[in-house]
């Protein structure tokens, strides 16, 4: 799960702001702020890479544990 809005908000940071400073598309941003309702269609995020973490958690001054949440997909919450 991302906390991404979370931080913007906090950080008083716009998406478009956050762009900005780390060359991320804000089209990209916008997936990952929205990314709850876009799983409902499918589109969510499946991947980031650590250099876009890394370029995130530098503009925002933070830990990839304060941008990300773990929380197991329903297939993956099933016992073996």
């Amino acid at each position: 799960m991302f906390k991404l809005v979370d931080l913007l908000d906090q950080r008083q940071m716009t998406m478009y702001q956050l762009s900005k400073k780390t060359g991320i598309r804000p089209n990209t941003l916008s997936q990952w702020v929205n990314n709850d309702k876009l799983r409902e269609e499918d589109k969510h995020v499946k991947a980031i890479s650590v250099e876009v973490l890394n370029l995130m958690c530098k503009a925002l001054d933070c830990t990839p544990g304060d941008l990300l949440e773990y929380a197991p997909d329903d297939d993956n919450a099933k016992s073996p």
